[in-house]
């Protein structure tokens, strides 16, 4: 009988709440992200409490944390997600005569390379495999990557410290971005106080290269407006290529319209530009299918050359 409550008090819904809180840090957090009312929240979590008869969240200042007994829930809500994720995607291959299926999230500016590279490898390697391609921010890509909902990321720019594995690699330098006939286009190298001074173009403030600008920029104790602010690497390229002003790039990711003559990338002079470090980024502990663990290995062996080329 004692057995029978307690299966029946632990819901799919009132762990799928647990695992909100605890991946978000709060009460009111977790309810923004899944659209619903705190109080809804609170209340499911109290009667699985009462059920169990056992804590699972506790204060910490504002925020809550979670009690040993709510992260061995939270470890069954995700396997259960992940056991779910993969019966899902074992029937869709049944239906669809596939033979598996990956899930990646690709940086903007560095999808040329991804595809004409690494993904040309492993389709000629898995040719009845789905991928299936996304790009977005970091935090979200780690939050989609936590859920489940994504196998691997590719990123550029500063990571932190989040609960995932990361292979991380040399990207620099970072280059301002001008079409041959700018007035720059001859510089070996580009200064900070240069650049302040002229038409820049920036992106979105979660894109990692922009990220890398800003920093750069304020420990020089500058602070430039831009002409334009984009969230489309293809739209700032196009604005630079027109000359109507000065975008950002690795020279690994401008090298392609290097090549044709589109433009001309000037490394900027600044530690960090040459520092500067793209990621390579899986769930820890995940299981992947044989597909994903060969595309995990064609991209960090791929991204690991380019590295070691630029030495």
């Amino acid at each position: 009988m004692v057995q029978q409550r307690i299966d029946q008090g632990i819901t799919e819904h009132r762990l799928a709440y647990l695992y909100e809180v605890a991946l978000q840090g709060g009460i009111r957090a977790a309810a923004e992200s899944v659209g619903v009312n705190p109080s809804a929240i609170s209340r499911q979590i109290a009667l699985l409490e009462r059920h169990l008869q056992i804590p699972l969240l506790e204060k910490q200042g504002r925020n809550v944390a979670v009690t040993q007994a709510g992260k061995l829930l939270i470890e069954h809500h995700r396997e259960m997600l992940y056991r779910r994720r993969q019966l899902a995607e074992t029937l869709q291959d049944m239906r669809h005569l596939r033979r598996g299926s990956v899930s990646l999230r690709v940086g903007q500016g560095m999808i040329s390379e991804f595809v004409e590279g690494p993904l040309q490898q492993f389709s000629a390697d898995y040719p009845d495999v789905f991928v299936d391609i996304h790009s977005g921010n970091m935090s979200e890509t780690i939050n989609m990557m936590l859920r489940g909902k994504v196998d691997m990321a590719i990123s550029f720019g500063p990571l932190g410290d989040p609960p995932v594995m990361v292979r991380s690699f040399n990207r620099g330098p970072i280059c301002a971005i001008v079409p041959p006939h700018h007035t720059l286009a001859g510089l070996e190298a580009i200064t900070l106080e240069i650049l302040a001074s002229q038409r820049l173009i920036f992106m979105a403030e979660q894109f990692g290269i922009q990220q890398y600008i800003n920093e750069m920029f304020s420990s020089h104790h500058l602070a430039p407006l831009p002409a334009y602010q984009c969230n489309h690497f293809s739209t700032a390229i196009a604005l630079a290529i027109s000359g109507l002003g000065i975008a950002f790039m690795t020279r690994q990711s401008a090298r392609p319209l290097v090549d044709r003559g589109d433009i001309v990338a000037i490394p900027v002079e600044h530690p960090l530009s040459h520092t500067a470090t793209c990621h390579l980024i899986r769930s820890q502990g995940r299981r992947f299918t044989p597909a994903a663990e060969h595309l995990w290995k064609v991209l960090a062996s791929s991204m690991q050359s380019q590295s070691a080329g630029k030495r």
